[in-house]
């Protein structure tokens, strides 16, 4: 049973349940910050999360995540990569508040996004009620001066219209001009290419649903766009092709199940330059893999199906991808 009360982090009017997994956690239902789950323990124990400024910050990335349609997160002492809790992906509250934009160029930029991700039609009227914070998070901008000075700034680049009645300017209600929608689907784009996930697998018949149904399913709906060099049409040689979608992709999924040299030697290319690699290998496989290929000191994601490959996928990815 829900009750209305105030979110923890931005204090507006939101839903409050007991989780269904357990007594201690409450799941909060906000509007702005949307769907997570904060138990007893992190609340009293994390003094972070107890600072009303970094309240601020973590409400700021949770409603970029809403606004991008990404789902909830519950709170955790640290991000586990492969338990959740309820369904929703293990994050630490450092983790959340290493997300918040720390250059000017990333606060104008996100901002941006925001604004383009409101709902209504591209150029009717938005109004924001900055004497709360709800709507301050869009801005990542905390108090009713800063905001009106940061959107005072959007409009002298002409980003923004501020609404004129026969009394004035309405600093608070403004409209969205052509220049900000360029700007937004240019970052869009950006956004896209910055989405790509490289993924290095047996292309063997046997793996088509592990794939499909697994892989494909889970870096879909974590928000990121799937690669698999053998789909992809393209002329030059196909090596030269796996080192450019590398290059391109934010992380990289190994699936090691077959174990397949080139699976190996395109992981230890995206450790290379840095990428996030996600290890994932079939239960049958895994004694193969220790007696061939030391890989130990990395974390594998072992599966036994498809649909227990995209969980526990969907989950490393939501919990190490933020």
């Amino acid at each position: 049973m829900s009750e209305d009360k105030n979110c923890f982090l931005c204090r507006s009017e939101c839903q409050i349940s007991t989780a269904t997994c357990g007594h201690s956690i409450k799941d909060y239902r906000c509007k702005y910050c949307g769907s997570y789950l904060l138990d007893d323990f992190i609340e009293n124990c994390t003094p972070q999360i107890n600072e009303e400024e970094n309240r601020f910050k973590i409400a700021c990335v949770l409603n970029e995540r809403r606004l991008k349609g990404l789902g909830g997160v519950a709170f955790s002492n640290k991000t586990d990569k492969d338990n959740d809790v309820c369904g929703y992906p293990q994050v630490s509250v450092d983790d959340i508040l290493h997300e918040f934009p720390k250059k000017a160029g990333d606060f104008f930029n996100r901002t941006l996004l925001n604004l383009s991700r409101l709902p209504g039609p591209p150029f009717e009227a938005i109004t924001l009620d900055l004497a709360t914070t709800g709507d301050c998070l869009h801005l990542f901008t905390k108090g009713r001066d800063a905001c009106y000075g940061f959107l005072r700034e959007l409009a002298q680049e002409g980003l923004i219209r501020f609404n004129e009645v026969d009394t004035g300017t309405q600093w608070n209600r403004f409209f969205r001009t052509s220049k900000l929608w360029e700007i937004a689907e240019n970052l869009q784009q950006e956004e896209v290419d910055n989405k790509r996930a490289f993924v290095a697998m047996w292309f063997d018949k046997s793996m088509d649903g592990y794939y499909k149904n697994g892989i494909k399913q889970a870096i879909e709906d974590a928000g990121y766009v799937p690669v698999r060099i053998d789909i992809q049409e393209f002329n030059e040689k196909i090596c030269d092709e796996i080192i450019a979608e590398i290059r391109r992709s934010k992380f990289l999924v190994a699936e090691f199940s077959g174990l397949r040299s080139g699976v190996f030697f395109e992981a230890g290319f995206a450790k290379g330059l840095g990428r996030e690699v996600i290890f994932t290998v079939r239960e049958d496989d895994v004694e193969q893999l220790k007696l061939h290929f030391d890989t130990r000191q990395y974390n594998h994601i072992v599966h036994d199906s498809p649909e227990d490959l995209y969980k526990k996928l969907y989950n490393r990815i939501c919990a190490t991808i933020v």
